[in-house]
């Protein structure tokens, strides 16, 4: 903890370090980086993460009650039940490469153009969020919910595991990719021999 003793950080690089169960909170942090560092069970109230990256990072549990994320990148990092609805939504711009995040709570957000990359998004919830131009390129849903969900021209190529209601979530122009897109008519009771 000694590491982050101060209440502003800039240009700044952070490897290898435990924060986990740690009080990180009311810190700022301008164009940082976090590699393999542990988060588990921190909480992260009312912080400002602005263009920072997590590379291999853990942030399992994390509490981020009121915190900004603003171009804010997570590569190789592991995201668990975490509630992204508590976040500061004035300025919340985030974007997931090669990560796992699972049982995460994503409802009624603006994350328009978000992208979850090559990612495993398991038993997560987007009830009524906002992903018009968001992409889920190779990514894993097994498990998460789109219901009254924004994903208008959203791009699922190559992605799979997820079930999709078209009559309940707008999907105008959004991209997908055989043979999972064969879920789509799956949801309207369509039988497909």
């Amino acid at each position: 903890m000694s590491e982050l003793s101060e209440e502003y950080f800039e240009e700044s690089e952070f490897n290898d370090v435990l924060y986990a169960k740690e009080e990180l909170g009311q810190k700022s942090f301008y164009d940082c980086t976090f590699k393999n560092c542990d988060f588990s069970n921190c909480l992260l109230y009312d912080t400002l993460f602005l263009n920072c990256e997590f590379i291999q990072c853990n942030l399992s549990l994390v509490s981020i009650s009121g915190t900004k994320f603003q171009n804010a990148k997570f590569i190789e990092s592991k995201l668990i039940g975490i509630d992204f609805t508590n976040v500061n939504r004035l300025i919340l711009k985030i974007e997931f490469v090669n990560s796992i995040i699972s049982d995460c709570n994503f409802s009624m957000l603006e994350l328009k153009g978000t992208n979850f990359i090559d990612c495993k998004v398991l038993n997560s919830d987007f009830y009524k969020a906002d992903l018009t131009n968001a992409s889920f390129e190779n990514a894993e849903l097994s498990g998460s919910l789109f219901e009254q969900t924004k994903l208008n021209n959203a791009d699922f190529t190559n992605a799979f595991g997820y079930r999709i209601n078209p009559q309940i979530n707008e999907i105008k122009s959004a991209k997908f990719t055989l043979p999972e897109a064969v879920a789509l008519i799956e949801e309207l009771g369509v039988i497909i021999e």
